[in-house]
């Protein structure tokens, strides 16, 4: 099962938006997931800073900013495929 990391920030409507595409992918089996909140790392918030939400498949950039399901159930199937 594919591992999806949602890196995000705190008060940024875009990350609330791409966590509950995720969510919806996880709840159907598609993949196991988690949030990164980058505030609370000094080398994450440089890194992602404000070009979150940034969302990992399996450690890989598969998103940025926006996603949407059937992209995401799409890249989960690929694995890894990088469609931004």
């Amino acid at each position: 099962m594919p591992n999806v990391e949602v890196m995000s920030r705190s008060n940024c409507h875009l990350c609330d938006e791409a966590k509950l595409v995720v969510a919806e992918a996880a709840s159907a089996g598609l993949c196991a997931w988690r949030v990164v909140n980058v505030d609370g790392d000094a080398r994450l918030l440089k890194r992602y800073g404000l070009d979150v939400p940034v969302i990992l498949i399996d450690g890989e950039v598969g998103f940025k900013h926006r996603v949407d399901l059937p992209a995401l159930q799409q890249a989960l199937e690929n694995r890894g495929t990088t469609i931004c």
